[in-house]
This record gives C-alpha cells, sequence and structure tokens, in this order.
C-alpha cells in the first residue's frame, strides 16, 4: 500500500495547511493526552475552543440548554480563574467524569490547533503516545494522505510534539511505502533517536522543564506511557461547534503499564499539588537571576 504523510511543527503555521485526507493533531504535553484521558474514562462529548472566553460562553450556553459541562483548560499551563480544572490528565477521574458527561477545553496551544485543522475541512483526530497506534488505525481507514500537525508551544515547534509525529510516522512506515516530507523526515529522525527512556528524552523539551518548575511533573510521566490506549477521538460538528467524540467502539479505560505512575495518581483524585502561582513566580526569578548572572 502507499501511502503520504506531512508534518506541520506548530500552530503557528496556519497559514500553510497542506492537503490531506486526514488530520492528526498531536498536542502531547497536554492537550491531547487529557483529551485521550477523557475518553478513558467514559466521557461522551468534548467541546474544544479557541479562548477562555469563548469556553465560558459555551458553557453557559450548555447550561441554559440543561447540560452540566465540565469547564477545563490552560493559559500558560495555569487554570484560568474560574475554571473547574486546569489541563492535567491526573485532574481527571472516574467520579469527575460520571458527575460530567460533557466537558468544555479551552488551552494554549492544542485546542487552538484541532480547531485550524478542522477549518481544512478534512477529518481531525486527536493523538498522543498514549494512543497514537489506535488512531493510526482509524485514520487510514479516512485516506492515504495523513497529516500530522503538531500543537507546538508559543506557535513554534515544540520538541515532545515532534518526536511523537515522528513516533506516528514510524509506524505509518511500517505499513507499506511511504513519501514523506522533509518535516516528516526531521520527526522520524527525532523518534528513532529517542534511546530508551522516552520521558526522559521528553523531559529535554522547553515545556517539560516549565511543567515541572510549576509541579506537574507527573504529569509528563503519564504523558509519555505509548500505545496504552484504544480510545480515537474525533472531530464532529454540532449545530456549527467542533465538538470530539470517541469513535464507535474504541473508548474504553486502558489496562496495563499502570506501574509506570503511582497508581495511586491515576485512579483516585490528584493529590494536592503546590501553588502554580507561587511555583511560577519562583522559577521567573530564577530564570531572571540566571539571565542577569550570565550578562554581567
Amino acid at each position: 500500500m502507499h501511502y503520504e504523510a506531512d508534518v506541520v511543527f506548530s500552530c503557528g503555521e496556519d497559514n500553510y495547511l497542506p492537503s490531506v485526507d486526514v488530520w492528526i493533531v498531536i498536542d502531547v504535553l497536554r492537550a491531547t493526552t487529557v483529551i485521550t484521558r477523557w475518553f478513558e474514562l467514559g466521557g461522551i462529548e468534548l467541546y474544544p475552543v479557541r479562548t477562555t472566553d469563548d469556553a465560558r460562553n459555551l458553557v453557559h450556553e450548555l447550561k441554559e440548554r440543561g447540560s452540566s459541562p465540565l469547564l477545563m483548560g490552560e493559559v500558560n499551563g495555569i487554570p484560568p480563574e474560574g475554571f473547574d480544572l486546569g489541563n492535567s490528565p491526573l485532574d481527571l477521574n472516574y467520579d469527575v467524569i460520571q458527575s460530567h458527561y460533557c466537558g468544555v477545553m479551552s488551552t494554549t496551544n492544542g485546542t487552538v490547533a484541532l480547531t485550524q485543522a478542522a477549518s481544512t475541512g478534512s477529518p481531525v483526530l486527536a493523538a498522543s503516545f498514549r494512543n497514537y497506534a489506535a488512531v493510526l488505525d482509524y485514520a487510514l481507514t479516512l485516506g492515504h494522505r495523513v497529516g500530522l500537525l503538531c500543537s507546538g508551544r508559543k506557535r513554534r515547534p515544540s520538541w515532545e510534539d515532534t518526536v511523537c509525529a515522528g513516533a506516528v510516522i514510524e509506524e505509518l512506515n511500517s505499513r507499506g511505502e511511504l513519501l514523506m516530507t522533509d518535516s516528516a523526515k526531521i520527526s522520524l529522525s527525532m523518534w528513532q533517536n529517542r534511546g530508551d527512556d522516552l520521558t526522559a528524552y521528553v523531559k529535554k523539551s522547553e515545556h517539560a522543564v516549565y511543567l515541572e518548575q510549576i509541579g506537574y511533573n507527573d504529569d509528563i510521566y503519564f504523558s509519555c506511557l505509548p500505545n496504552v490506549s484504544t480510545v480515537v477521538p474525533m472531530l464532529a460538528n454540532d449545530k456549527g461547534r467542533n465538538i470530539l467524540r470517541s469513535v464507535s467502539g474504541s473508548a474504553r479505560a486502558y489496562t496495563g503499564n499502570e506501574h509506570a505512575i503511582k497508581p495511586e495518581a491515576i485512579h483516585s483524585a490528584p493529590t494536592q499539588k503546590p501553588d502554580p502561582f507561587e511555583e511560577l513566580l519562583k522559577y521567573t526569578k530564577k530564570t531572571f537571576i540566571a539571565s542577569k548572572e550570565v550578562n554581567q
């Protein structure tokens, strides 16, 4: 079988999205990991929106319809004021999902990338390390030209999303003859040079360093468990709004590999984290001091 693969390194490249049969959007740290976890735990619907104001407005609209949506997301890694949850996959648990069959999500990069991919008119799937093989399986039922849109960070490429795109490219390359763009080759090379410890490799990224500094180290470990999930989140249109649903038959909580992260962090409510604002302030001060020393 003949396939084609193209990788767009960040949502900042929205002026040029190539023509493909299907888009796979990747935001490892952390939007597409959270999306995957939402459906692993039995969530039914998830609305990705571009801004926090859009999210608040949609929640208000859904409540007027009699729904009880969960409002979650982040701005620069931090939960916005008034949101129920931030953007940590470990904040989700069975009790939370049972209380909210639908959710509304706004993040700095991931939900932006999803809406950009949707604007092309091609089908859109969401992938992370946790579910990329299952997502690719479904993507290939939609066409042979696969586009991978990495969310990136600050509208520029990010290490972890590019590496995950490379994992998808390697998997696709094993299915048949593959024509790759240069960006796909770069992604594949990064994935093939990861070594034996994927988490350590991902921790080289700016975003991972930042998440560690503000108290979300466990999120990195959780996000680096490859192919532990069969969930395939797919965008649909609901009265003019983008909505994610898991493709029929694919949504189930994963089993196995829980030993890779503390079991209590996976199956129960999250433990108390350091105040993110206090940690962010410490990180900012440390960065400023280091920069000042270099310039002296």
